[in-house]
Order: C-alpha cells, then structure tokens, then sequence
C-alpha cells in the first residue's frame, strides 16, 4: 500500500502544478525571502550629518536607543557631517530601500539646502520617504561671556560700532543656525560675516573663546554653557519664554518684533522603502517619543516633542514647511555652489 500511496501522491502533486497559475519567479523569492527574514532581521543605521555632540545627533541617541529595544535589533548612529547635511542625507537616499539604513536630519537639509544650493545630490521631495517627526528646536540667540554684552540694545551696538567686523558662528553652510543669523543680521540691520564650521561643537567652542560675536543654536547645546557662565543667552527666537531659559527674553521682549527661527528633526528612508516597513519604523519612533523617561530627558534639553502623527501627517507637514522656507531662503539670494 506504501508504494501505491506514493504514487498517487505524485500524480495529484503532478496534476495540481499543471493547472495552478504560474506565479511570476521575482514574486516567489520575494515571498520566501520576506517568509525567511522578517523585517528588520540586521541592524538599523541612522545617518545623522552632523558631529556628535549637536542637538540632532543628541535626540537621536535618545529615540535610536528606545527604538533598538521596539524592533529587538541595534539601531547605531552614523554621524557623516559635511556640506550642510548634504553629504550625510545623500549617502542615505544611495542606501538600499530596505529600511536598514534611515537618515535623522532636520528642516536644513528637507528645505533650507533646496533655497541655498543650486544643484543638490538628492530631490527631498523625490529621494526622501518621511518616516517621523521628533521635535521642534527653538533657536537662541548666544554671545560670549566675556564679552560682558548682556541684551540685544547692547550687542546691536556692538554690531553697528564697526561694520564688517564681527563674525557670527553656525554650524555650517546652509544648516538652521545660519539662515537664522543671516535674517536676524538683515533685520536688525547689522553688516556682519558668517563663519561656517563643521558642526555645533567647534562653533560653540570658537564663540566661547571669542573669536566670533555671536551665534545661534539649541537649547540643548547652549543650555549647559549658558548655565556654567560661559555664554550669556541674549534672547529666544520662539513667541513664548522658554522652561529651560526663564530669564532670557524673547526677541519681540528684546526690541526685535516678529524675529522668529527655529528647526525641527525627523526621520526619513530612501524613497521606494516599502510601506510596511516605513510603517513600521513610525510606530517605532512615536513609541520612543512617548516613553516617560524619554519624554523628561528630551524637554530637559530645551527642545519641543511633536505629538505623534502617522506618515501621512508627517508628509503634509514637511511639504508644508517646504513650501514656506524654499522661497524665503531663495529671496535671501544666498547661493553656497
């Protein structure tokens, strides 16, 4: 009865192949594969193109580390600075669209960069799948403690003693920090030259030493040397005084109504990530966010957590800010190529 069983086996097995539709060869590896290795199965790398120590490079730490616990895989950041962010985003939108490789950038390198370069190595709106927005960073205006400068009135005269003398410090070409000084320096009326450097770190230590004026960065990067006496904050570039800072004006306080600036973080894929991934990577970052022991540590830094939104809220949301900072980073006819 054995060899008989057999038999018929094979021929049902025989006689059903020869009447199922044929199933395209791509479509059944890609099948067995996502069978085999359910997503993610490696680590997760997150580009962030800026030095560590900076405010991006900071969040990210914090929500990567919670995100390893979610998907039960290493999440490690790659700080690739360079060129505004420019250099670090383009290697992430090259990466493969398979979800192991992410870039935690901010408003500098989605729209800021489109206004400033003439001819980018990547199209945000084309090469960038958005993924998750993290925090709002508001932006403060910073000077040397030994400068003695304690107000605006006070670092504006400065300013205006010697026109073309004084430097302003950003964590280069192109990034939040820049554009904010050079509108600030056009609305207050100020001739002042920009020196870009390679990141929050070098900027910050250039300023405490006093070879440049004046800069403007994170709460989460001038907090702690505001506090420890080296840099005096002049002035918030939000509508509303700040937690971290409560003694520091706003710029409307200052003297300079309407001066606002500010960046944002976020998370983005290579264009072409399937859905169920990018989904999945949101889920990841908005779980991280709303961990209690996260959530402290991230206003303690100064910035602002964005409620959790789906990808299609964090979309309309980018496409938004794109639409309003190309054309005013483009009016300021500032090309850095």
């Amino acid at each position: 009865m054995k060899p008989q069983t057999t038999a018929l086996s094979r021929r049902t097995l025989v006689k059903a192949a020869a009447v199922a539709p044929l199933a395209p060869l791509g479509v059944l590896s890609s099948l067995s594969a996502h069978a085999a290795t359910p997503w993610p199965a490696q680590p997760v790398r997150v580009i962030v193109p800026f030095p560590a120590g900076g405010n991006t490079d900071l969040v990210g730490r914090i929500v990567a580390r919670s995100m390893a616990e979610d998907l039960g895989q290493p999440v490690v950041i790659d700080n690739r600075a360079g060129a505004g962010g420019n250099i670090g985003v383009e290697a992430a939108v090259r990466a493969p669209t398979d979800g192991y490789t992410l870039a935690y950038s901010t408003l500098s390198t989605y729209a800021l960069n489109v206004g400033l370069y003439s001819k980018l190595p990547y199209n945000p709106l084309k090469d960038l799948a958005p993924v998750a927005l993290t925090v709002e960073v508001p932006l403060v205006l910073v000077v040397p403690a030994s400068s003695g400068i304690r107000t605006l009135p006070e670092l504006l005269q400065r300013l205006k003693s010697r026109p073309g003398h004084f430097n302003y410090a950003s964590a280069g070409n192109g990034t939040s920090s820049h554009i904010a000084c050079h509108l600030f320096s056009q609305m207050a009326g100020v001739d002042v030259q920009h020196i870009p450097y390679r990141g929050t770190g070098p900027a910050m230590t250039d300023l405490m030493g006093g070879i440049v004026a004046f800069a403007m960065d994170a709460p989460s990067v001038v907090n702690p040397l505001v506090k420890s006496g080296r840099l005096n904050a002049i002035a918030v570039a939000v509508p509303k005084r700040m937690k971290g800072l409560p003694d520091v004006p706003t710029f409307d306080e200052a003297g300079l109504k309407g001066f606002r600036a500010y960046s944002w973080n976020a998370f983005w894929a290579p264009a072409g990530t399937p859905d169920a991934v990018l989904d999945r990577l949101n889920a990841s970052v908005n779980k991280a966010m709303a961990d209690s022991a996260n959530a402290r540590q991230i206003e303690e830094s100064g910035v602002v957590a964005y409620p959790a939104m789906n990808r299609a809220q964090v979309a309309a949301f980018m496409k938004k800010e794109y639409d309003t900072w190309v054309p005013l980073v483009r009016s300021m006819k500032v090309q850095l190529d």
